[in-house]
């Protein structure tokens, strides 16, 4: 099972721009944009997720939720 770019509608929202405006900055298909923003799209490739982060200004990881990252963050434990 691929990774879904589960916060790209949130970050794309966040900045004010269509899903044809952000198409137009990052060079892919709005049609695209689309198919991950309602989880159609399960197998997302770096030369995708890449020129999305760099036209929403964020780092690539940022578009992924993290429980779709295969692994769990614990709370920073305070060292003695």
């Amino acid at each position: 099972m691929g990774m879904q770019m589960k916060r790209l509608r949130e970050h794309r929202e966040a900045k004010g721009l269509s899903r044809e405006a952000l198409a137009r900055e990052a060079g892919v298909s709005a049609a695209l944009i689309q198919a991950h923003e309602q989880g159609r799209n399960h197998d997302t490739h770096v030369s995708v997720a890449a020129p999305l982060a760099l036209a929403l200004g964020i780092r690539m990881d940022e578009l992924f939720a993290v429980e779709d990252m295969g692994f769990r963050v614990k709370a920073a434990q305070p060292t003695p």
